[in-house]
C-alpha cells in the first residue's frame, strides 16, 4: 500500500462518519483503515487503540457542538425565539446526514456502551449536560430558572426521542415537528 499522507483531523473525520453509519461496536480497526486508505500500522500510529479514537471523535464533536450552541446563546442580534429557532435549524442541517438514519452519534454511543466502562462515557455525559445548560440559558431569558431547566431537559428529551422515530419509521416529520415545537417556545 503506498505511504498517503493523513492528517489526524482528516482521520477523525472520516472515521466519525463511518462509526456514526456503523456503530462503534461494528466498526474494526481495519474497516477504519480501508475507509482511511491506510494500512492499520498507520492507524496505530496516531492512536492507541478504537476506544482512544472514539473518545477524540466525541471530543471533536462536542468541542464543535458547544461552539455552534455559545455563538447562538451569546448573539445579541437575536431574541429568545430568535434563538430557539436558530437552534432548531441547525440541529436539523446537522442530522440531515443520509437522510436522518443515522440518528444522534452521541446517543447511539451511549446506547452501544451500556453496562460498559469507556474512557469516552464522560464525553458523552458531558455533550448532553452541555446541551441541557445552553438550552436552560435560551429558556432563562423568557421563563424563571427551574421552569427553564425543565424545560431544557424536555426539548432534549423531545429531540432525542423525535431523532429515534425518525430513523426508525423512515419519516422526517417526527424530527421536524419536534424542532418547530422547540423553535417556538
Amino acid at each position: 500500500m503506498p505511504t498517503i499522507k493523513t492528517s489526524k483531523e482528516e482521520i477523525l473525520q472520516k472515521s466519525l462518519l463511518l462509526i456514526w453509519e456503523k456503530g462503534y461496536h461494528y466498526t474494526s480497526i481495519g474497516d477504519l483503515a480501508a475507509t482511511l486508505g491506510m494500512a492499520k500500522s498507520h492507524f496505530y500510529y496516531y492512536f492507541k487503540d478504537k476506544e482512544d479514537l472514539m473518545k477524540e471523535i466525541l471530543s471533536y464533536m462536542l468541542e464543535q457542538f458547544t461552539q455552534m450552541l455559545k455563538r447562538i446563546v451569546e448573539n445579541p442580534e437575536l431574541d429568545t425565539a430568535g434563538k430557539l429557532q436558530k437552534l432548531a435549524s441547525k440541529m436539523a442541517r446537522f442530522y440531515d446526514f443520509n437522510g436522518y438514519t443515522n440518528g444522534c452519534l452521541m446517543a447511539n454511543t451511549a446506547l452501544e456502551s451500556v453496562g460498559k466502562d469507556y474512557a469516552f462515557l464522560p464525553i458523552v455525559r458531558k455533550f448532553f449536560s452541555t446541551f441541557i445548560d445552553y438550552l436552560t440559558q435560551i429558556y432563562c431569558e423568557k421563563y424563571p430558572a427551574d421552569e427553564a431547566a425543565r424545560m431544557a431537559v424536555q426539548a432534549l428529551q423531545e429531540f432525542e426521542g423525535a431523532l429515534l422515530l425518525t430513523r426508525l419509521f423512515a419519516d422526517e416529520n417526527y424530527l421536524k415537528q419536534a424542532l418547530a415545537r422547540i423553535g417556538s417556545r
